[in-house]
């Protein structure tokens, strides 16, 4: 794909929509190092994008309650491996912004925590679920609502979130999707470590129906809307 031309947007307002991939601890070295390449190609992506379209002004990332020095500890939990990358952000004058309402990120992990237990109840699965769904898009509204009254005429703005998230962006922000090669090969890893849990699980009970899909990582079936959207691959 062509790179975008700096001319071709004027005063619009941009953002670079990076997907946001985090492993929990011990997870391997294999792992790691896929992680690894892939936030330093983001970097690189994100770095030619800033060539072309202006520099950072703005770093908004999913989870994120606090800004200026108090988010660093918070980013440093939540994305360890992008983390550098995001301080070098800021670094360079970007703000760090609070992009989202910490009361509801912490409704919303509750809702998460009781669904990961598996809950014996129908009632209280289902009480579970909806207040997942619903703390979910209540974020996602949260996250469009941040950006669309910090990001200023002619600013550039970088999100860090979920590649399946449902924020709704403001028809006049022109988007682009930060997709470097290690995307794909993170993608395809991933889907076979579920292949693998999946046979495993079937192996030691057949008689227990399975399902690639958590229900916690479920959403609401909406389109993301985000205005002329373009990809990045570095």
């Amino acid at each position: 794909m062509p790179k975008p031309r700096a001319d071709s947007y004027g005063s619009a307002r941009k953002l670079f929509l990076v997907p946001n991939y985090v492993f929990p601890p011990g997870v391997g070295d294999e792992a790691e190092t896929m992680l690894q390449r892939y936030w330093s190609e983001v970097r690189d992506a994100v770095g030619n994008l800033e060539r072309t379209l202006g520099q950072v002004n703005h770093v908004f990332h999913e989870m994120l309650f606090e800004e200026g020095d108090a988010a660093i500890p918070l980013i440093e939990t939540m994305n360890p491996m992008g983390c550098g990358f995001i301080q070098a952000l800021a670094s360079s004058d970007a703000n760090l912004v609070a992009t989202e309402d910490g009361e509801m990120v912490n409704e919303h992990t509750d809702w998460q925590r009781i669904l990961s237990m598996g809950p014996s109840s129908e009632k209280v699965m289902t009480m579970a679920m909806e207040g997942f769904q619903s703390t979910l898009q209540a974020r996602y509204s949260k996250i469009a609502e941040r950006i669309q009254e910090t990001l200023g005429e002619g600013e550039v703005g970088v999100l860090f979130v979920r590649e399946d998230h449902r924020v709704q962006f403001a028809a006049d922000i022109q988007v682009f999707y930060v997709a470097p090669p290690a995307l794909d090969a993170l993608k395809r890893w991933i889907d076979n470590q579920v292949r693998a849990m999946q046979a495993a699980q079937m192996a030691a009970d057949p008689d227990i129906p399975f399902s690639a899909d958590d229900p916690a990582d479920e959403a609401p079936d909406e389109e993301s809307a985000a205005g002329d959207e373009q990809s990045e691959g570095g």
